[in-house]
């Protein structure tokens, strides 16, 4: 890489925006910075890559063992120059491919199985009486459950519809086949459980997805006790009923609803004539369900802006006079603008599966209620 590279900054600034974006979707920083990189500037050495990904020498050389692989799911080719003795590295995928990977990879790797849900809500169907606190919370339940059920049966069979998003600008994915297509069915499980409670299953439920969601987040288990019991009332609740229901101390409770709160993922109301505050999240159960294309969309958005107000705008102030630098502009130019587009995509496209699933999962809950 020419140390008078005119693009340097610029090319530096994109390489690390890529690598802490996709940081946040759970994706290996060292691997997305490597592949960023090669997919803006292609054929750098090691000592190249440590300028654009700001890792240190071993950490790039391990990760490029790693993926230097004929068979890597990311492939990424060695090769040498002409009279050149350094190793280079290339990607042999271009900006489309690679993004549309990523895209079903988020969508569908690591996402969580609820198997333990029936169990739950045949406890749920022998509690006497049955109040409305039980029949709550066997709705939210069985919500999250078809909802997880139709999201990985859906997103096993959505490609065709991205080629052809990707193909034609103006083609607009209907889902409405591959929907149809999916049958759900809960049989009911035999349980014989002596003195059990509400209490009990809620707890359960708990630990059960702070178990599967600790996986994925990581370091936020009293984050997500607490946003997961919030969830199981209808009614706002205070903090001892949280307390109670996380089995968490008052300071840890304390903590998580204020990072909540800063968050904006939580609402705090008072009751005339009471000092206590109650707690409820700002997210529907049905929100919940189908979350993750909300936050791809979110993810995918802020790329968009950030070509469009950022990337685009300060290569379009450099100037430049030797012809060479002048068809680099043109390809970072391009490139910037292809980002914008290959994420437009997958934008539209997250968002009509999202009113997609939408509408079919309140169809089916009508069903089975």
């Amino acid at each position: 890489m020419e140390n008078t590279d005119p693009f340097i900054q610029i090319k530096i600034d994109y390489v690390q925006y890529m690598m802490q974006l996709y940081n946040v979707m759970a994706y290996d920083e060292t691997i997305t910075g490597i592949l960023f990189a090669l997919m803006l500037e292609n054929y750098l050495t090691a000592d190249d890559l440590e300028v654009l990904t700001g890792l240190s020498k071993p950490t790039i050389n391990k990760a490029l063992s790693r993926i230097s692989v004929m068979f890597s799911e990311f492939p990424i080719l060695q090769t040498k120059k002409p009279r050149d003795r350094k190793k280079y590295y290339y990607c042999p995928l271009s900006l489309e491919p690679y993004i549309k990977h990523n895209f079903l990879a988020i969508m569908t790797a690591s996402e969580i199985s609820l198997s333990f849900i029936p169990n739950l809500l045949s406890r749920l169907d022998a509690l006497s009486p049955q109040t409305s606190a039980i029949t709550y919370i066997r709705r939210t339940l069985l919500y999250l459950y078809i909802a997880i059920y139709y999201y990985n049966e859906t997103f096993t069979k959505v490609e065709p519809l991205i080629d052809r998003m990707l193909q034609d600008s103006d083609y607009i994915p209907d889902f409405s086949n591959l929907l149809k297509d999916i049958q759900f069915q809960l049989s009911p499980l035999e349980v014989e459980i002596e003195d059990d409670t509400l209490l009990d299953i809620k707890r359960e439920f708990i630990s059960n997805m702070l178990e599967l969601s600790s996986a994925l987040i990581g370091g936020e288990d009293e984050l997500i006790s607490v946003f997961l019991a919030m969830f199981l009332e209808d009614e706002p609740v205070t903090q001892d009923e949280l307390i109670t229901l996380t089995k968490s101390s008052r300071t840890k409770v304390s903590q998580a609803l204020s990072k909540m709160e800063e968050l904006k993922i939580v609402t705090i109301t008072k009751k005339p004539g009471q000092r206590k505050k109650y707690y409820k999240s700002a997210a529907s159960i049905e929100e919940y369900g189908v979350g993750k294309l909300r936050r791809v969309q979110g993810y995918y958005t802020q790329i968009q802006m950030m070509m469009q107000k950022k990337f685009l705008p300060e290569l379009e102030n450099i100037t430049v006079t030797e012809e060479t630098h002048k068809k680099e502009k043109d390809r970072l130019t391009q490139f910037f603008k292809d980002n914008i587009f290959y994420y437009n995509v997958f934008i539209r496209f997250s968002t009509a599966m999202h009113e997609a699933m939408r509408d079919e999962l309140q169809k089916v809950m009508t069903s089975v209620l």
